[in-house]
């Protein structure tokens, strides 16, 4: 469980990455949005995020990953909704999907905390117990 939520936080984190490449080509040389998803995607730090690919832009699907359904959904829905608006609206889009994303993050993030003390407590316990019965 507590690797699960570790896996989530990555994948934000990737998610972010991925969004500021976005940008950052949006920025300089606005490349057509199948030709920048494909792009971003080849990047190897972007490893966990291959759910995703540039069919999305063209149809809607629903997306299977770690993340909750919801986020899913944002994906979804922020994948199929690039390159069909002006260059600010797209901006902007990347933008709010990455304010987000960096939200669902925290959320993992607090979760991941929270559970992972939760076990070596449970741990810590077991074992003193285990210890006493033995002893």
């Amino acid at each position: 469980m507590c690797d699960k939520s570790k896996k989530r936080v990555m994948i934000c984190k990737e998610l972010v990455s991925f969004c500021e490449c976005l940008l950052i080509d949006l920025e300089y040389r606005v490349t057509p949005a199948k030709e920048l998803i494909d792009s971003a995607l080849l990047n190897k730090n972007l490893r966990h995020i291959k759910f995703i690919s540039s069919e999305n832009i063209i149809e809607k699907k629903r997306l299977n990953s770690i993340l909750s359904e919801t986020d899913n959904d944002e994906i979804s829905n922020f994948i199929y909704s690039l390159g069909k608006t002006d260059l600010n609206s797209q901006k902007r889009l990347i933008s709010n999907f990455k304010d987000y994303i960096n939200n669902s993050m925290n959320e993992y993030s607090a979760k991941h905390k929270r559970d992972s003390k939760l076990y070596v407590s449970f741990g810590l316990f077991f074992g003193i117990v285990f210890s006493l019965i033995w002893s």
